[in-house]
């Protein structure tokens, strides 16, 4: 095989084989290991595209930095959303039905 063809079909074989865990793991109940387990197989395949196919590993130090940023910003943003969801109080509507008034069935 060409000394250029050869990393890319090895990253597409390695991408097909996470892609395959991927699927395997959606179909395990695992529990909360199961997010954790899909997230690790997610980062690990940014990983190859951004090494093999946009080749950072050669890049420009300026391509390397817009690349890091853009990766800080979306941790930035995912951590925000995080905190945001961790932080809120579970408030009732005033048109909401209390939760202790149990429904009656039937005209009795």
């Amino acid at each position: 095989m060409d000394r250029i063809v050869r990393p890319l079909v090895l990253t597409w074989i390695a991408l097909m084989a996470l892609l395959a865990a991927t699927a395997a793991c959606a179909l395990l109940r695992l529990g909360w290991l199961n997010t954790a387990l899909s997230l690790g197989i997610a980062l690990a395949k940014a990983l190859l595209v951004a090494f093999v196919f946009m080749r950072l590993k050669r890049a420009p130090a300026l391509l390397r930095l817009a690349a890091v940023a853009g990766a800080v910003t979306l941790v930035l943003l995912v951590g925000l959303a995080l905190t945001d969801y961790a932080t809120r109080t579970e408030r009732r509507a005033p048109w909401q039905q209390p939760a202790t008034v149990a429904p009656q069935f039937g005209s009795r």
